[in-house]
This record gives structure tokens, sequence and C-alpha cells, in this order.
């Protein structure tokens, strides 16, 4: 096995870790928002509970509405948890699928509820990537066009979804700097184990 899972809380810039790494040693990347929209773009049946549970109008077209399907699910703790009750079994069940199909070959999940889910034993290495609270907001208030105590609820409901995973196996990565020092920061011996685990020139997927 050659496989990578990269979390952490959003804003944190753990996607920004798996770009990094990919273009440093190729891997195969699969990014867990994109296959959970992709999911519910395209079963009907978990179409239908999200409408039951968040509103009709969470759905046009076959299509789900994503912006307003998460100003209703970030409402509350009880909404996100609904959220993740319709949509997680499935998807875990696709991106189980997807991170071990590639046999030897190198990949990384990059997803915020590895640990959450309990899914460590898929992988070979384990990164957490860390920011404080604020750097994550002023980032998150660039990529979001939210009012600002709106991005805070968002975030305050995830951190109080799952904490920190604890652990030997996970690697830390400080991530409140520059994009600079966080490329100097992967490249050091500190996250060797990272680079080692993968091989193989990259894509998305």
């Amino acid at each position: 096995m050659r496989r990578v899972g990269i979390a952490g809380y959003m804003g944190s810039g753990k996607t920004l870790v798996a770009s990094i790494l990919s273009r440093q040693e190729g891997t195969f990347i699969i990014d867990a928002d994109a296959v959970a929209k992709q999911l519910m773009n395209s079963n009907a049946v978990i179409q239908k509970e999200l409408a039951a549970a968040f509103g009709g109008d969470v759905i046009k077209e076959k299509t789900v509405v994503f912006s307003l399907l998460a100003c209703r699910a970030f409402r509350s703790q009880e909404d996100l948890v609904r959220l993740n009750r319709i949509v997680h079994p499935l998807l875990l069940l696709e991106l189980k699928r997807r991170v071990h199909e590639h046999g030897g070959r190198g990949t990384i999940l990059d997803a915020a509820l590895i640990s959450f889910w309990g899914i460590e034993e898929w992988f070979d290495a384990l990164c957490w990537v860390e920011a404080d609270f604020e750097t994550r907001f002023k980032r998150l208030s660039r990529k979001l066009a939210l009012h600002p105590d709106a991005i805070r609820g968002r975030m305050r409901l995830q951190e109080n979804l799952f904490g920190r995973p604890e652990g030997s196996r996970w690697i830390a990565v400080n991530n409140n700097g520059t994009i600079a020092e966080l490329e100097r920061l992967m490249a050091s011996e500190e996250c060797a184990p990272l680079r080692q685990i993968i091989s193989e020139r990259g894509k998305t997927i």
C-alpha cells in the first residue's frame, strides 16, 4: 500500500498540503468533498432524503443546490449530524473503493473527517493540517461569500463535531504561515514519512 490520509478543519489548508505532496512526489488525489457532491447529484435516494430533511427546494431539476443545503445543514449541530447520516454511509463505501482500487500506486485521500469516521487503518501515513482559528477564518472569508458570523458559526460546528486526532501515527503539519513556509515544511525531515509513501506521477480523481 502507498496511501496517505490528509485531514484538518476547514480553512486549514489540507487540500494545499495534498497538492504540494503530489507535486513533489506524484500521487492520485481523492477529494472527499468533490466525491460527496458527485454522489449527492447522482443518487436519487440521497436526494429524496435531503429534500425530506432540509426542504424540497434544496433539489432543483435533480441537482442539489449546495449553497442552500449548506446554509440549512450548518444551522445547528443537529442539522449537520442529520446531513452526515444521510450522505456518509454511501460516501464511505465510494471512498473506500477509490482508495483501494489503485493497487500499489500512491493515493492521497483529502478528507476532513478521517478520524471522525475511524478509517485510519486504510492508510500507511496520516497527516493532520492545523492552523489557528483566526488564520482559518481569514482564509475562508476570502473564499466564501458569507457573513463573518456565518463563517465562524460553521467553523465552530465543525470543531464541535470532531477534535484533533490523537495517536503517534498522525503527523501534524502547521500551516499558519505562507505557502513558501508550508512547502519548506513539507520538504523537511519531519514530513519525510509522508513523502516516502508516495510514488509515481500524480493526478486528481
